[in-house]
């Protein structure tokens, strides 16, 4: 059994942890800008409170995160935070309009229509693609009934499973989920400190990303 001087000895050193470690997550809050990396910009925001909010643009494709941050092991530790609904898409209506063709809408929850969006169409006669015009609309013969509905987001290197279709109907909307598409789901996302620099390794280690505090 410890002595009552080993004990307070003991909650001495555990207090002087938790504070170091406090200190140190104080010391690294602050905004982060990617470094050197061409034709990528990147910003990390690590907040004292102990949230962060991350974001990346590459080409046309803009990728974000928000969530909680830590420091372990001589890292940062990221972690997203879940989106209550992760569907890129969902089958908001359908109906059978009896037209000619069979047309699949893709919308914004505003209900504007998605341009540029590639949908599969799995009908009785095999697959059918097709490409969302500017109002959102994807046009197919209608050679045989639908069955199912698959999506492409080129710029995002998305392609969803194939979404469940009434085979008695010809008109489908589906309403888009942004938020799903362009999150980064970081789990324990670790970024290296060194000498204040965070390091992300997301890509791979050969294709380090390195985050430089702003002044």
């Amino acid at each position: 059994m410890w002595s009552k001087g080993g004990s307070l000895a003991f909650l001495v050193l555990c207090l002087c942890l938790v504070a170091g470690t406090a200190l140190e997550s104080a010391d690294l809050a602050g905004h982060y800008y990617l470094q050197n990396v061409r034709e990528v910009g990147s910003e990390l925001l690590l907040k004292p409170d102990g949230g962060f909010e991350w974001m990346l643009a590459y080409g046309a494709a803009d990728y974000y995160a928000k969530g909680t941050w830590r420091v372990q092991d001589g890292a940062v530790i990221l972690n997203t935070t879940p989106l209550k609904d992760d569907r890129p898409f969902r089958l908001i209506r359908s109906s059978p309009a009896k037209a000619a063709d069979i047309r699949v809408h893709v919308v914004a929850p505003d209900g504007r229509g998605i341009p540029n969006i590639d949908v599969m169409l799995a009908t009785d006669e095999g697959q059918r693609e097709g490409r969302t015009d500017s109002g959102g609309i994807a046009v197919f013969p209608k050679t045989g009934a639908a069955r199912g509905a698959a999506f492409r987001v080129r710029v995002y290197e998305l392609q969803t499973k194939p979404y469940d279709l009434n085979p008695a109907h010809d008109d489908f909307t589906f309403e888009i989920n942004g938020d799903a598409i362009t999150q980064m789901p970081f789990k324990d996302e670790r970024l290296t400190i060194e000498g204040g620099v965070l390091v992300m390794r997301h890509r791979g280690a050969d294709r380090e990303m390195k985050y430089v505090r702003g002044q």
